[in-house]
């Protein structure tokens, strides 16, 4: 059958498809060869409207959404042309009835992206010549009037624009006539300047490289400069960054002041997927003592942070949340701002600083597991505040059996209190050191915080405090008439110490002072203890027959127990030492003193104890009709979340058997906007005046006794509120609360160690969000204590904090305070923020108080053009 033949003109109609190669230009009846072609690999085009090629020209067109796909590139447009015979591919768009660009070519090589008004390409030699192309260069785009491409991908363009602006037309961008473009290197120019707003400025220089690269590198980091009243003029921030690797990044800074005084900083982050993550930050600066140029005394401060979280479930963690630093770290150094997001941790006002560092495993298929620690907590306070004190737990250790049931039957269905026997054991170990000596003679001037150095270090580390605890718990359940709970338990504990004070009269002072000399030897100290509790659950309702409320319940939760626990000061377990004065008006009279006093875990306590406590918590809730048009719906309403007491009762005690009356509630009114939250102890017992003085000071000094009667018996009611504290907390704004709410609920439940959870849980405005209208949190805080007939005591906080937007892209923020005591307001800061599209502008001011500063940066977004910033800076060392 013969092949019909091919007009030499022919057009195919709307969506139309053809595959064409290089086969048009073979004649089969001249010769059985194919010759070779410059096209290399097929070519397939489409068009909406229609395609017209023609054999004796070797031209085909398309139009109307042309799309031509050859190879890695791909090319759309209104109208495309391909010409066999000159190799080339030719696109043009156009413009609608009102004037609108519409199917202007887009031109696609791989991976780059060129959006142009018309565009010729040569696939023979891989060159092009683009008209007003915009193309994108990693986080950059480059805008040029008259670009050519080579084979090697390179971009020579005349008349052109550089941005990090995603707009057609961009709100800045760097002009240059002449500039080359390296495919995933970076953009060389010629003369430069910057333009903002189509306004020529001039910031500029005769040459510029930018990178263009999409994965990260190590480069040069540009310092700020300024200038302090104290330390002179500055170089702060200058540096290297590092690229390590795709795991590790690091960044070393530098700060330089011309009155003397500088600064170093190293700051790592490092990631392994599904592994772990972290970072690892440590700071050194010599401050100069003086803004005297003569005066050459200084300071060293270091500072030292690391996070490291796993993310990764396995039988085994380790995480790491480290903070420390000098003690005059926060006086000499201005931390208002930050450049690393690990140091927000701290600020001028902290005090004090902690670290822990743990590893735990699980023994898989048993019921242990083990847990090492160092934890460290450091007063970094002035040390005429009280500060200056180190504690370090190096290290603690755990190791828990989890509860076991020894007698529990075969049967599943077996459920009696012996099989509820539960058994656990758990063991702790601890190194503790101080450099808290105890205060030092009777002179309370004399300081008793010593100095914490490589020096003194090892002396802290012999006079360690050590101890290993171990406790196993015995307990079980079962019910008692129906609706009771019994839980009885035996408790069972040994300390395990390598050293004990043997207590004597110092013979050599008159006034019989006590002594304690130091024995080292292996010391086993037990205890054990007894405890049942009996508890139930009551339930009451009442329901209205009226109106939206339907009913109200109260719910009850009664509990009551006993413990008991012998006299372990008694003679025959001999963990005291009995002394007894012989001379002097003192004489006869017996002083106890604990062999155990001060070490890590303590000694027992004396005295016989068999308490009988009792505790009421209570709920109250409402439902009301729900605002629906179903009658039957309702909605519950707390009254108060919670709302109780407890105290104790000591059967064996001689005197003062009763503690004290512990009360508590909390409860959110007014839709949840309000939260309030209640507590306050009160004593039973009568306090009798014996005398008053007037101190050196002006005031009242009252010698009072507490004597074992209760104030119910002689008119003052069930006792003495001694202590209260009211707490109320709130977010006026709906849409802050809700997202108070999604915040505290994520930051709860996320990997983030506790140091890193308080610090976002204690600063919410940490992030500005633009979509928030406005926001306004508001702490108050009340605290009453009074005892016998002594003065009261109120002390009383208020700190509010919040943001509102003036307009959809200007934010406002403010964080303040009032100080009762002092009668002042506490430490301000206001901050405005302006999202300007592809440039961002904030403003951070305290305006009053020791830190007064201000921080004032407008920046690109792009991390590509950081350093295109205006930064403006004054701390509290100016004021």
């Amino acid at each position: 059958m013969g092949q019909k033949p091919i007009a030499a003109d022919t057009t195919i109609n709307s969506d139309s498809t053809a595959i064409v190669t290089d086969s048009l230009a073979t004649d089969s009846l001249k010769s059985t060869e194919t010759p070779k072609s410059d096209i290399q690999t097929t070519i397939n085009y489409s068009a909406r409207d229609s395609i017209n090629f023609s054999v004796d020209t070797k031209i085909v067109k398309l139009y109307g959404d042309a799309k031509i796909v050859y190879g890695t590139i791909e090319l759309r447009a209104d109208h495309i042309v391909i010409d066999y015979n000159k190799n080339t591919l030719s696109a043009v768009g156009r413009e609608d009835s009102v004037g609108r660009r519409v199917g202007y070519p887009i031109f696609k090589n791989g991976a780059e992206v060129y959006e142009t008004k018309n565009i010729t390409y040569n696939f023979k030699t891989g060159r092009a010549r683009i008209t007003e192309v915009v193309t994108k260069q990693g986080e950059g785009y480059l805008h040029g009037q008259t670009v050519f491409k080579n084979a090697q991908n390179e971009l020579f363009s005349i008349d052109n624009s550089y941005t990090t602006c995603d707009l057609a037309h961009p709100h800045y961008r760097i002009r240059a006539r002449r500039t080359k473009a390296i495919p995933e290197n970076k953009i060389v120019s010629g003369p430069f300047n910057l333009e903002i707003n189509d306004v020529p400025t001039p910031l500029g220089f005769f040459f510029g490289m930018f990178p263009a690269k999409n994965k990260a590198a190590s480069g040069i980091i540009v310092p700020s400069y300024g200038e302090e009243r104290r330390r002179g003029f500055f170089l702060r921030g200058g540096g290297y960054f590092f690229d390590i690797n795709d795991y590790v990044k690091a960044t070393l800074r530098g700060d330089l002041y011309s009155k003397g005084g500088h600064g170093v900083d190293l700051s790592t982050v490092y990631r392994k997927r599904y592994a772990y993550n972290g970072n690892f930050n440590f700071t050194y600066t010599k401050t100069k003592a003086s803004e005297n140029i003569e005066d050459e005394s200084s300071t060293n401060d270091y500072r030292l942070t690391w996070s490291h979280a796993p993310q990764s479930k396995g039988s085994s963690r380790f995480s790491a949340s480290v903070n420390a630093a000098t003690s005059t770290y926060n006086q000499n150094n201005y931390l208002g701002f930050e450049l690393e997001p690990a140091n927000q941790r701290i600020n001028n006002l902290t005090r004090k600083l902690s670290s822990n560092i743990s590893y735990s495993k699980t023994f898989t298929g048993t019921p242990f597991s083990l847990g090492i620690s160092m934890r460290h907590n450091q007063d970094v306070a002035p040390r005429e505040l009280g500060g200056g004190q180190v504690d370090l737990l190096l290290p603690s250790l755990s190791f828990n059996m989890n509860n076991i049931y020894p007698f529990r039957g075969k049967s599943s269905t077996s459920n009696t209190w012996v099989d509820k026997i539960t058994l656990r054991y758990t063991m702790a170990a601890t190194n503790e050191l101080t450099n808290n000596l105890g205060r030092i003679g009777s002179d309370p001037a004399r300081d008793s915080i010593a100095p914490f150095n490589f020096d003194t270090f090892s002396t802290f580390l012999e006079n360690s405090r050590k101890g290993i605890k171990h406790n196993i718990p015995l307990s079980t359940s079962f019910k008692i008439f129906k609706y009771f709970t019994a839980a009885p338990s035996i408790s069972y504990d040994e300390i395990w110490y390598f050293e004990k004070l043997n207590w004597i009269i110092d013979p050599n002072n008159p006034n019989n002072a006590i002594i304690g000399d130091t024995t080292k030897s292996f010391n086993r100290i037990y205890t054990y203890s007894f405890s049942t509790g009996l508890n139930t659950r009551l339930y009451g309702t009442y329901f209205f027959k009226k109106g939206n409320i339907k009913a109200i319940r109260h719910v009850m939760n009664p509990s009551i127990s006993f413990s008991y626990r012998p006299d372990f000061g008694a003679k025959h377990f001999g963990y005291f030492d009995r002394l007894v004065i012989e001379e002097g008006e003192r004489a006869g009279e017996e002083i106890i003193r604990s062999k155990y006093q001060g070490f890590a875990y303590g000694g027992p306590s004396t005295g016989e104890s068999g308490s009988i406590g009792l505790s009421v918590n209570n709920t109250l809730e409402m439902k009301i009709k729900a605002k629906t048009d179903t009658a039957s719906q309702t909605t519950k309403v707390p009254i108060l979340n919670n709302f109780g007491f407890n105290t104790s009762y000591n059967v064996v005690a001689d005197s003062f058997k009763l503690s004290n009356i512990g009360i508590r509630a909390n409860t959110s009114v007014f839709n949840k906007k309000l939260n309030i939250n209640f507590t306050g102890n009160i004593d039973p017992y009568v306090y009798v005046l014996d005398s008053t003085a007037v101190n050196r000071r002006d005031e009242t000094v009252y010698y009072q006794r507490r004597i074992d009667q209760y104030a119910w018996n002689n008119g003052g009611g069930i006792g003495q509120l001694t202590s209260a504290n009211v707490a109320l907390s709130t977010n006026l704004s709906p849409k802050a609360r809700e997202k108070d709410e999604k915040t505290r609920d994520g930051i709860l439940n996320s990997n983030l160690n506790d140091t890193d959870k308080d610090f976002l849980l204690g600063n919410p405005d940490s992030y500005v969000d633009f979509n928030i209208p406005w926001s306004l949190r508001i702490n108050y805080n009340l605290s009453y204590t009074k005892r016998g007939f002594e003065e009261s005591k109120i002390t009383q906080t208020l700190r509010f904090s919040g943001d509102f937007s003036l307009t959809e892209k200007w934010k406002v923020t403010f964080n303040s305070g009032y100080d009762f005591e002092k009668k002042d307001v506490t430490v301000t800061t206001l901050g405005i923020s302006r999202d300007l599209h592809c440039w961002e502008m904030n403003l951070s001011w305290t305006p009053f108080g020791a830190y007064t500063n201000y921080n004032f940066t407008i920046r690109v977004k792009s991390a590509l053009l950081q350093d295109l910033k205006l930064n403006r800076t004054r701390s509290f060392f100016d004021r």
